[in-house]
Formats: structure tokens, C-alpha cells, sequence
């Protein structure tokens, strides 16, 4: 038999079911998997009724227990991004909580361990991703192998700076915006030196990194759902952002325009 929720215990429920919500959203998830995940977290716990309500930045919700108790809870997002294995793990984890009911401390310890275990650990494996994937992009679009190259070392330069600005920065339009000049700059400076043919070619594989493509699915598959304002928000971020990528690219060119 459940074991009902008792008003001292629901604040912390809450807490910990918030915490989960805000890690899966942050990582890409989708509207109705962080709300379906926060009800089930809940009720497995204890009974009542339970509305959530979820949007890019901000998580509602509330809980009113068997005991005639009504609590509610807000938590802000400011900053999200997408990690597919984090997202995973955080999956993992709350089909754990719901089958085995741990502890506020458990769930709290292994929430920061995967949002936060490896923040100081250089991937490899997503460093490679970045040079192989900028090149072959580069040698697609009609580039020569000396393109690849330089787009390559590009993407690897570009990987540092993703890795060291990135948790720093905290409005993303600007951000892409400076790093897409940087990385216009360094591709312009690939061509100047000799190592690359075409700049447009190197330019060409290192937009592709940095395209919102997972966002304008993430906002077709919310507006699916019925999710409509996230949708509408997530569409409006990847039209904006691919705005600041051609910005960038644009400056970059015009300071070395004759």
C-alpha cells in the first residue's frame, strides 16, 4: 500500500522532484517528459492531486495532499542547453526513484553528480565530434582536403572556447553572437596563412556546429505535443540565433574586407 505524503514531507518532495525537472529540462528535454517526470516523482511518494506547469524558464507546481495541505513551488531556468547523455542519466534516474523511493539526499547527491560530475573533465569523444564533423562538413559543401584540415583545427580551437566560455555565459544570443566572430576570424586567418583554399568552404563546416538544429526540432516536436508556447519560445530562440551565427560571420568578413 502507498504510503501517504504527510505536510512536513511534501515541501522536500517537491524540492528534490523540481530539482530533477529543472537538470532534464536544462538538458534538452522536452515539456511533457519534465512535467510527466515531476508527477510521477510525486506521486510515487504520496497521493493528492498534483498540477504542473512548464515553459522554458520556469516550472510551476503545486500539490494539495490527502491531508487538505496546499503546497507550491516556482523554480527559474535561466540557461539550458542540450546533452542527450545527461538526459539519459537524468531518465535513468527517475525511473530509479519511482521504483525504489530514495532518500531527499540520495536523489539530491546523484542529481549533481550528473549535471556537475564531469564539468571539469575534457571530453574526447565530443572533441572529436567537433574536428571530424566541422571537416567533413567543409569537404561536402565542395572544399579540398587542405578546407578539412583548417576547418578541423578551427572546430578544435572553437571546442576550448565552448568549453571555457560556455558554462560562463549568460545570454546566449551574445554569446553566439561573439563566438561566431571569433570563429569567422580564425577561419579567415586559416585561408591568410595558407593552411586552407576557400574561407568560405572552412566558414561553411564550422556554421554547421553551431546551427540551431536541435532546437527547431525540440520546437516542432513541443508545438506536436500541444506545448504551444514552448514551441512558439523555441522556435523564436533557433530564428534568433541563427540571426546571431550570420551576424558574426558577416563582421568577420567585413574586417577583412579590402
Amino acid at each position: 500500500m502507498k504510503k501517504e505524503i504527510t505536510c512536513f514531507e511534501a515541501p522536500k518532495i517537491m524540492e528534490k522532484a523540481l530539482d530533477v525537472g529543472e537538470a532534464m529540462l536544462c538538458t534538452g528535454a522536452e515539456i511533457s517528459r519534465v512535467e510527466d517526470t515531476i508527477l510521477r516523482i510525486c506521486h510515487t511518494y504520496g497521493g493528492g492531486v498534483i498540477d504542473v506547469f512548464t515553459i522554458l524558464s520556469l516550472i510551476i507546481l503545486s500539490w494539495h495532499t490527502t491531508d487538505d495541505q496546499n503546497f507550491t513551488q516556482t523554480r527559474r531556468i535561466y540557461s539550458y542547453s542540450t546533452d542527450l547523455g545527461k538526459m539519459e542519466e537524468l531518465n535513468a534516474l527517475s525511473r530509479y526513484i519511482c521504483a525504489n523511493k530514495p532518500s531527499c539526499d540520495e536523489i539530491e547527491q546523484r542529481v549533481e553528480e550528473i549535471m556537475h560530475g564531469d564539468r571539469r573533465r575534457i571530453s574526447v569523444s565530443r572533441m572529436m565530434g567537433y574536428i571530424l564533423g566541422a571537416s567533413a562538413f567543409a569537404i561536402f559543401f565542395g572544399g579540398n582536403l587542405r578546407d578539412g584540415v583548417a576547418a578541423g583545427i578551427v572546430a578544435w580551437i572553437f571546442y576550448f572556447w565552448e568549453y571555457i566560455f560556455g558554462p560562463r555565459s549568460k545570454n546566449r544570443v551574445v554569446y553566439t553572437l561573439l563566438s561566431s566572430f571569433a570563429v569567422g576570424i580564425l577561419c579567415m586567418l586559416s585561408v591568410l596563412s595558407g593552411i586552407a583554399v576557400h574561407v568560405d568552404k572552412v566558414m561553411i563546416g564550422n556554421i554547421m556546429l553551431q546551427i540551431p538544429g536541435l532546437n527547431m526540432m525540440n520546437a516542432i516536436r513541443d508545438m506536436m505535443c500541444g506545448d504551444m508556447i514552448t514551441g512558439l519560445l523555441r522556435l523564436m530562440e533557433a530564428i534568433i540565433l541563427a540571426v546571431a551565427i550570420a551576424a558574426g560571420f558577416a563582421l568577420a568578413i567585413i574586417c577583412f574586407a579590402k
